[in-house]
């Protein structure tokens, strides 16, 4: 059967690979706090239905719709956990709870954005993007505070964030005979940020097993 998208779907298979992978890598150390294996594991079926949405659904308008709405969601859960893994890494459980509550407001809003078929780019930019801005601050306070890791994790951001542009650029080139559209550009560039943030979780999870995280005024985490 001949993929509709091929480039787009095997690039979105292989990141899908790739982000089960780390899931499978952090399964090693129970201390790793298991938020970091769901946000992977999230990611990975993302990117696996992406591959599927773009090799078998792309040419259907209406069954495209519904599915990329299916992916907004999971994109969406991803980024939760990510929020969430975050959050308990950097100020700790008890004091991120207040992030938990806004996150599930805006998970619940997007949930019904797409059931009701108006998740749209612009949606997903906003709920997500907020999100992120949080989970971007928590590292630069984990950087600024030296804690272990932290500049790995923005470094993985950086990598997803110019990623981003070079979709939004419309770049593409033909390889091969197959044409690398910006979303198969994209997905390969993605790839480089996963492998930074498994880098980051364990060497935090190196660094908790050697003692525990101090914040930057000597004060243990809770992580």
């Amino acid at each position: 059967m001949t993929l509709v998208e091929p480039a787009s779907s095997l690039t979105d298979f292989a990141l899908g690979i790739l982000a089960i992978f780390a899931a499978t890598r952090l399964h090693v150390k129970p201390s790793n706090d298991s938020h970091w294996r769901w946000f992977f594991i999230w990611i990975g079926i993302a990117a696996l239905w992406g591959g599927v949405h773009h090799g078998f659904i792309a040419a259907n308008e209406s069954a495209a719709a519904i599915s990329w709405s299916m992916i907004s969601l999971l994109v969406a859960v991803a980024i939760s956990y990510l929020l969430a893994a975050s959050a308990n890494a950097v100020i700790g459980k008890k004091r991120g709870r207040p992030l938990f509550v806004f996150r599930a407001i805006s998970l619940v809003a997007f949930f019904s954005l797409a059931v009701s078929g108006n998740a749209t780019v612009t949606t997903l930019m906003l709920t997500e993007g907020l999100a992120m801005v949080i989970v971007v601050g928590l590292w630069i306070h984990a950087w600024q505070s030296g804690q272990p890791g932290g500049s790995l994790v923005l470094g993985a951001i950086a990598v997803s964030v110019l990623a981003a542009a070079l979709k939004a650029s419309g770049a593409q080139f033909t390889f091969s005979g197959w044409e690398f559209d910006p979303n198969s550009i994209y997905h390969v560039a993605q790839m480089p940020g996963l492998c930074l943030l498994l880098m980051a979780v364990q060497r935090r999870s190196a660094a908790m097993a050697a003692g525990p995280v101090l914040s930057g005024d000597g004060v243990a985490l809770p992580v």
